[in-house]
Order: C-alpha cells, then sequence, then structure tokens
C-alpha cells in the first residue's frame, strides 16, 4: 500500500518486514514503524490510507506470524490510537482485509479479501454497509484486493480472481 499525506510524505507498507515505512516527496527517508504480533500497534501491514488530519488507517490481515484481521488505526508518527475487526465473516469481521481507502466524508472502505466483498465503516470503526460476494458477475468479487475513490467518489475495486476493475458510483452504495 501507498499513501500521501497532507504535506506529500509518502507512507509505503513494507509488508515482509512488518512495518510502515515514511519518506519525504523526493523519496529521502523521514522515519518507520514496526512490529510484528496481535497486540495493539503490532501489525503486518497491507493496504492504508490517510486521512484530513494525517491518521494513518492500516489493513493488517491474517498470516503465519500472527492472527490479525483488523484495521488499525495510528497518527502520523505511528503512535497507535485504536482497532477495529477480528477474524470471521459478520459484519465488521475480516478474512484478510487488503485494501483502506476514504472517501470524502472520512469513511473507511476495506477490501475484505478471502470474504470477496468490501465492507463500509465510520471513522470510528461502526460498521455502515457491504456489497458483494463470490462470483463473477457485476458486484461480485473474486478476492478484491486494492480500492481507490476518486474525486466524484466513484469507488474503484481491482478484483484480483477476475483481473479486472470494478467502478461503483456512490448512488448505488446506499
Amino acid at each position: 500500500g501507498v499513501a500521501l499525506d497532507g504535506d506529500g510524505n509518502v507512507y509505503v507498507t513494507d509488508t515482509r518486514n512488518h512495518r510502515i515505512q515514511v519518506f519525504n516527496s523526493v523519496g529521502n527517508f523521514l522515519r518507520k514503524w514496526e512490529s510484528i504480533g496481535s497486540e495493539d500497534g503490532q501489525l503486518k501491514p497491507w493496504g492504508l490510507a490517510i486521512d484530513n488530519d494525517d491518521n494513518v488507517y492500516v489493513a493488517d490481515w491474517n498470516n503465519t506470524d500472527c492472527s490479525n484481521n483488523q484495521i488499525q488505526f495510528f497518527d502520523s508518527q505511528g503512535n497507535f490510537l485504536r482497532k477495529w475487526g477480528s477474524e470471521g465473516s459478520e459484519d465488521g469481521q475480516f478474512d484478510k482485509p487488503a485494501g483502506v481507502a476514504l472517501d470524502g466524508d472520512g469513511n473507511v472502505y476495506v477490501a475484505d479479501w478471502n470474504n470477496h466483498r468490501i465492507q463500509v465503516f465510520n471513522s470510528e470503526g461502526n460498521f455502515l454497509r457491504k456489497w458483494g460476494s463470490r462470483g463473477s458477475e457485476d458486484g461480485q468479487f473474486d478476492r478484491p484486493y486494492g480500492l481507490a475513490i476518486g474525486s466524484d467518489g466513484n469507488v474503484y475495486v481491482a478484483d484480483t480472481g477476475y483481473y479486472r476493475i470494478q467502478v461503483f458510483k456512490p448512488a448505488r452504495l446506499t
């Protein structure tokens, strides 16, 4: 995952090394935070997104090193603030959260990779809605991974199993 903060700094998930690295706009290293495990602030990061206050939402997924299936929330310096989610298939649960994106209202969209769906939360982590199921039809997925939200509010989803990008208009998501 890659995201920019308000100053143009680049945040990168370094998944194999269990860390987030931060670089300035010309590529100079600024800082990192790292720690593998299941405690608060420990993670194996995949996707990330940054809000208007430069806080960082990180998709932290289950792997052989830890059993996390959650979204963790940090300030711009890497200080843990809160988390939500657990392993499962119910609303608010994840099976390998991969991509994260924020809309103009600060809602958090999460590509729930192995549950073949997109879940949406408010900035506090409260579940709002979901869509998708496993399949090849429009609105269905096979392991959605990346997410982006355009300035027009359209949601772009990288559907890795079917090698396609699906685009959803905001009106269709309510």
